[in-house]
């Protein structure tokens, strides 16, 4: 499930859904990502309150991090200029 995109108001939205209970994660500080080193390093999102569930599940010895973390990361790994970004972001969702 993880990231999609969700239709709000006429407009489309990126959404960040937990891969353990299905429902969206609404609060970059109520989630994680994770992964696992192993096996290519496919990203899940999960609740914080589902992320221990999610690795039982999955067989454990996973990694997480805070969801609030991830875009920082993210942008340090594209190079992203984030006044400029920022700026396109403005622009794009004024149309």
């Amino acid at each position: 499930m993880g990231l999609r995109i969700v239709s709000r108001r006429g407009r489309d939205c990126p959404t960040v859904f937990c891969d353990h209970c299905g429902r969206r994660i609404r609060d970059a500080r109520d989630g994680n990502y994770q992964w696992r080193p192993w096996g290519g390093g496919e990203l899940f999102y999960t609740h914080k309150s589902c992320c221990h569930a999610f690795e039982q599940v999955r067989g454990g010895d996973g990694c997480a991090m805070e969801l609030e973390c991830l875009p920082v990361y993210l942008g340090n790994g594209l190079k992203v200029k984030w006044r400029a970004a920022r700026r396109a972001a403005a622009l794009l969702a004024s149309i």
